[in-house]
């Protein structure tokens, strides 16, 4: 599905033009569901042969004109990126990639089934994490209500996918209050609980901002990362900005090994909420187990 770039500031535009490779504007700035706001970036995505030493090397935040830009290298052969392809504005193309081209092949069938796709490996993300919160259990209490909690966010996102909405990190709790997922309404109440979005107040957010800063501390975008963070809390939206602070240090924290999370556990705790009221997350475990089985038709 190929959208117009006219939204894409004209010096973002000049940019893009300037690289090597074939490029699109992806994500919240040209999607259709308008929830860009100001702190969000514009998402490149720039499709380049991989193994490549050209200057356009590597993922990267960079200021262009007053905006803010994110250039996001797509790697493997561009079917894997078919949600990517179902809402793009191409600014630079290629006779031999045609990325113009295979945007337009993306029909609304060709959308939904890659949605639905990404939805159920969501879910099974879910399930997986979920079994990891139960091998912590009680001896590792902070370990086991981290993975909880990280299980919480995959059934987000494989939610939002099976109800026709591609997950978008910073807006995914404002998709949540708008997509109609009546199937799997339950779930989606079990996991808000166990992200626990109930407790965003100031006091917790700021605790929380400290640790995720010492996590994304190696990482090229920490500094866009915090930006949105404080811009929300700025703006008032303190449950989106507590989603989306955990969120970010679920994706972090998903990738760390055991020994990190059990050598460093004050600052997991601290980076995540993270509750030790181990009886209630057995709780909602089970809830959560049974919405995801439900949502994969089991």
């Amino acid at each position: 599905m190929l959208l117009s770039s006219a939204s894409i500031p004209a010096a973002v535009r000049k940019y893009a033009s300037g690289i090597s490779y074939p490029v699109a504007a992806i994500g919240c700035r040209v999607s259709s569901e308008g929830m860009s706001l100001d702190c969000c970036e514009y998402d490149l995505a720039v499709f380049a042969p991989e193994n490549n030493n050209h200057h356009y090397g590597s993922n990267q935040v960079l200021p262009v004109a007053g905006h803010t830009v994110e250039l996001i290298y797509m790697t493997g052969p561009i079917k894997d990126h078919m949600i990517d392809l179902g809402g793009i504005a191409v600014i630079r193309d290629s006779n031999r990639f045609a990325l113009s081209a295979a945007a337009n092949d993306v029909s609304p069938e060709k959308y939904r089934r890659a949605l639905l796709a990404a939805g159920r490996k969501s879910l099974v993300s879910s399930l997986f994490c979920q079994r990891k919160t139960a091998a912590a259990g009680a001896k590792q209490p902070a370990v086991a209500a981290m993975w909880l909690k990280i299980a919480a966010y995959e059934f987000i996102r494989g939610a939002l996918a099976l109800s026709g909405s591609r997950p978008m990190p910073l807006h995914e709790l404002e998709q949540v209050r708008r997509v109609d997922a009546s199937a799997l309404a339950d779930g989606i109440q079990a996991a808000l609980e166990c992200i626990g979005v109930e407790r965003a107040t100031r006091p917790a957010i700021s605790r929380s901002i400290g640790a995720i800063r010492e996590l994304k501390s190696k990482e090229y975008d920490a500094e866009l990362v915090m930006s949105k963070i404080r811009h929300l809390m700025d703006r008032q939206m303190l449950a989106d900005c507590y989603y989306y602070a955990g969120r970010v240090a679920a994706k972090n924290l998903a990738a760390r090994s055991s020994a990190f999370h059990n050598r460093y556990a004050k600052l997991v705790q601290l980076s995540m909420d993270l509750t030790s009221d181990l009886q209630h997350l057995q709780k909602l475990q089970r809830q959560l187990f049974r919405a995801a089985n439900v949502g994969l038709g089991r």
